[in-house]
């Protein structure tokens, strides 16, 4: 990071990392920059495991899907071998993208020069290319992009020199077993895009101050600010509460609770952030899982992906009873966006002063610690510049 930006900033980070009663919000500076978010795209996006889909969205040799992270183009796919891949969308001869949507096929096939590749990545095809001196199909396969699976989720680094997967998700390999990850599947995916920087909503999503107030009328009745337990880890933070919060707007399951819940865990839910951008929220009934991703600088978007127990999916009613769900989801997003839009503007304001923050942004002052290291090194100390 330059020498300028450091000093730039030297107050504000230096305020913001002080014990949370002493903290403050950062300027709306950090959220409006284009050289900050572009260290967020090289310091995080590029470089941390990230939680982008469920197992069972392959399950067929041929099902695949195409991403965006951060402005980087990816597609995941089951090869013919049955193993889960990821490569960068982008051919091999002029970089266009060899695949787009969602579904299943038996090779990718560019739209421009029509080059081909199977599923393991391979060039199979590349018409006219005979002539070209020294050309090999084998020296331009796909490039591959690191992926690996926990619980049923598929995560993916771009970065090659990455720790493991597990190093990464630290404690909460235990904390969410009781929940059985791998035995739920996924019931639907709402994506909703906003007018704000990236961090507002994943700040929001771990801001738990604003549920009695934005949410009284949804879920936040069921989830009392004064049972929160936070705890924070190296890879993230839980907030762990009592009370039933199934995610309905009447605050019942319609399904029964997880058929291998027991004891704490009927009474207790759980919410959590995994660094970078990945929520876990552990139900009696469910879990589901939110990610947070830049489209630029004032855009960006969240993926709201709901799971249930398989043996639920089966049930002839699961469709119909899914619907509550669905719709407690749509009020909460509605009650959000205007209010994470009116942040954004906020922090373009000349009149915005970063205020101090509360006991129950215990986890959004994690959060916000965790990009500083990111955005400023995790070694650099700003109180030395």
């Amino acid at each position: 990071m330059s020498d300028q930006l450091s000093q730039k900033y030297h107050s504000a980070v230096d305020q913001t990392r002080q014990d949370l009663s002493r903290s403050r919000h950062l300027p709306g500076d950090f959220y409006t920059s284009k050289e900050i978010e572009k260290l967020e795209r090289e310091n995080i996006f590029q470089k941390e495991w990230l939680c982008v889909a469920r197992e069972e969205e392959f399950e067929e040799y041929g099902d695949y899907r195409a991403i965006d992270i951060a402005g980087e183009p990816i597609v995941l796919c089951r090869a013919k071998d049955g193993k889960l891949r990821a490569f960068y969308n982008v051919c091999r001869h002029r970089g266009t993208a060899v695949v787009e949507g969602s579904g299943n096929r038996k090779s990718f096939q560019c739209p421009y020069h029509a080059w081909t590749y199977d599923l393991e990545g391979s060039l199979r095809g590349a018409p006219y290319t005979d002539e070209i001196e020294g050309f090999a199909k084998g020296n331009f396969g796909l490039k591959s992009v690191l992926l690996d699976t926990w619980g049923g989720f598929v995560f993916i680094n771009l970065n090659p020199n990455c720790d493991p997967l597990l190093e990464s998700l630290g404690s909460f390999t235990e904390v969410f077993a009781p929940y059985r990850p791998q035995d739920c599947r996924l019931a639907f995916r709402i994506r909703v895009e906003y007018d704000s920087n990236w961090k507002a909503v994943a700040e929001n999503f771990v801001d738990i101050y604003h549920l009695a107030t934005l949410h009284a009328d949804s879920f936040g009745s069921n989830q009392p600010l004064d049972s929160y337990e936070f705890t924070t880890y190296p890879w993230g933070y839980t907030g762990r509460f009592k009370g039933l919060s199934p995610m309905t707007l009447d605050g019942q399951p319609r399904y029964g609770m997880m058929p291998w819940l027991t004891g704490d865990y009927l009474e207790y839910g759980y919410s959590s952030h995994l660094f970078p951008n990945t929520g876990f929220y552990a139900r009696q009934d469910n879990m589901h899982w939110v990610t947070q991703w830049p489209i630029d600088v004032n855009r960006s978007a969240a993926e709201v992906h709901m799971m249930f127990p398989k043996e639920f999916h089966e049930r002839p009613d699961f469709s119909e009873k899914l619907k509550d769900y669905e719709e407690c989801f749509r009020v909460v997003i509605e009650e959000d966006v205007s209010m994470i839009t009116a942040l954004q503007k906020g922090f373009s304001s000349k009149g915005f002063v970063p205020g101090p923050m509360s006991r129950f942004e215990h986890g959004v002052h994690h959060v916000i610690k965790y990009n500083l290291d990111r955005i400023f090194g995790k070694n650099y100390d700003i109180r030395s510049k």
